[in-house]
């Protein structure tokens, strides 16, 4: 440390270099001045100057005041059996940890063992608990449901989704998936209140046919997000197709100027040339028909009829130009066939939501199907504002009213299965601990999930609830508390 002594003129400072201790010496000579021992003595034993060891004695008055302050104390664990209990069920569903970490955690923070056969004890007592809780709950309010079958080691579990609560209302393994089996569990379903208007699912024969057979009144909503990933498969594999032949046309550039190329070399390159621009030209028409396709396949402003009638032109144009692509076919000839399925959700959106609704809020349905109408354009068109116009002079006072509602009903009207794919993620985490997750361990996972609240959410009024509160519109208690796990 670099000191100037101020005490002579300007042009005769000094510059004193102060010597640098180690922290060891620092305490020991501020413990030596705290303990009564002569400044002075301790600077000659020391070599430290009087002002240095003052500083060090202040420091250790300071540390040693802070040992005075009273102890805070913190809350007293007890470990008792509920104790022991709750920390099980905490560490294996919140945590997702397994056997062996549990008992790692007791013993490495309790010094105490649990054995695996007290953990199994525990877990099938609280499955015992979990579905008696999971049968008290009934699923009256359920109307759209997400049905699809997600694996683990080859095994189906059936699953299903209320598309609007997110609450859980199937999560069984079973051996088969046929429609014996989906016809089952969906009536055990029904006897619980759940009584389904649409059905949102992949294209799954036997399950389409098993909850016909327990809803024979049912909409089946074909998973759009199903359909365009199929298709987007097929499109990815003409678009690397084209990149394998630029790749290929660049290589042989790079050998026709920098070297000898051999005659094979040039044909080659002579050959590839017009192959890459044909392979570029194909992928940019079949990409923009994808994304139409992808955009009519939401709500895109546009009727039904009119839909029908834009995709099917896009199928025609994306089997003529992928006349190389068989794949792309087959997927396009499955597209049409299942396309009323598809486009369900145009049909209730108009003539159940809209009408529902215009006659609740005393408008006219019209009103809906322009503000329905202006999402096919953009803003700033003079069409939209045109429409807007319209909208003011037919709804007056109820116009913003009627914009509010506009958009609830957009997003009551569900057309894919994403929930199901967003669950099967979710317990994808624990058949990773697991490898097999036992039907016991699946019915804690299923009112765990349902009673835990969502901490964040696109969708602002799932925030700081529970699927299963969001079900019933009342408060629920968490699992533990569910499971009556209380002290």
């Amino acid at each position: 440390m670099i000191t100037i002594d101020h005490n002579t003129t300007s042009s005769q400072k000094k510059v004193k270099v102060r010597k640098k201790y180690k922290r060891s010496e620092n305490f020991s000579a501020g413990c030596k001045a705290f303990a009564g021992i002569s400044v002075v003595k301790i600077s000659k034993e020391t070599g430290m100057s009087r002002e240095h060891i003052y500083e060090q004695k202040a420091k250790v008055e300071a540390y040693a005041a802070r040992l005075d302050e009273p102890t805070i104390k913190g809350k007293t664990i007890e470990i008792t059996k509920s104790f022991i209990v709750k920390t099980i069920l905490v560490l294996m569903l919140y945590c997702r940890s397994p056997i062996e970490g549990v008992q790692r955690f007791f013993e490495l923070l309790y010094g105490s063992s649990v054995s695996t056969g007290y953990i199994s004890g525990v877990v099938k007592e609280a499955s015992i608990r979990a579905q008696r809780f999971d049968d008290s709950i009934r699923l009256d309010g359920i109307r759209q449901g997400a049905n699809d079958e997600i694996f683990q080691g080859g095994s189906p579990i059936l699953t299903g989704v209320d598309a609007v609560s997110t609450y859980c209302y199937l999560l069984e393994a079973a051996n088969k998936r046929d429609s014996e089996t989906w016809e089952i569990y969906m009536q055990d379903s029904k006897e619980r209140g759940l009584e389904l208007d649409v059905s949102l699912n992949d294209g799954a024969a036997a399950l389409m046919a098993g909850i016909l057979r327990v809803y024979p009144e049912i909409e089946i909503q074909r998973d759009v997000f199903h359909g365009k990933f199929e298709l987007g498969k097929e499109v990815s594999r003409v678009e690397r197709m084209a990149y394998a032949l630029i790749r290929e046309e660049c290589e042989l550039r790079d050998r026709v100027n920098n070297g000898r190329p051999t005659e094979k070399t040039i044909k080659r390159l002579a050959d590839v040339i017009p192959e890459t621009e044909k392979a570029i030209e194909t992928f940019d028409k079949i990409n923009i028909l994808y994304t139409w396709f992808n955009e009519l396949l939401g709500f895109s402003g546009y009727e039904l009829d009119e839909t029908m009638a834009l995709i099917e032109y896009i199928l025609q144009e994306l089997e003529a130009t992928a006349i190389n692509f068989p794949g792309l076919q087959q997927e396009c000839k499955k597209i049409r066939k299942a396309l009323p399925s598809f486009l369900s959700f145009l049909r209730r959106l108009v003539e159940d939501e809209m009408e529902k609704s215009a006659l609740n809020l005393g408008i006219p349905v019209d009103a809906f199907r322009i503000m329905h109408r202006q999402l096919a354009f953009g803003e700033t068109s003079q069409l939209w504002e045109d429409m807007e116009y319209q909208l003011m002079e037919m709804l007056v006072d109820k116009y913003e009213e009627a914009r509010g509602e506009f958009q609830r009903i957009l997003g009551s009207v569900k057309k894919a299965s994403s929930l199901v794919e967003n669950l099967n993620g979710r317990i994808r985490n624990y058949i990773n601990v697991k490898r097999v997750i036992p039907t016991q361990f699946l019915i804690l996972l299923k009112v765990f999930f349902n009673t835990k609240k969502y901490r964040r959410s696109r969708i602002k009024e799932r925030i700081g609830k529970s699927p299963l509160e969001l079900l019933t519109g009342e408060t629920h208690p968490e699992f533990l508390e569910a499971l009556g796990y209380v002290d």
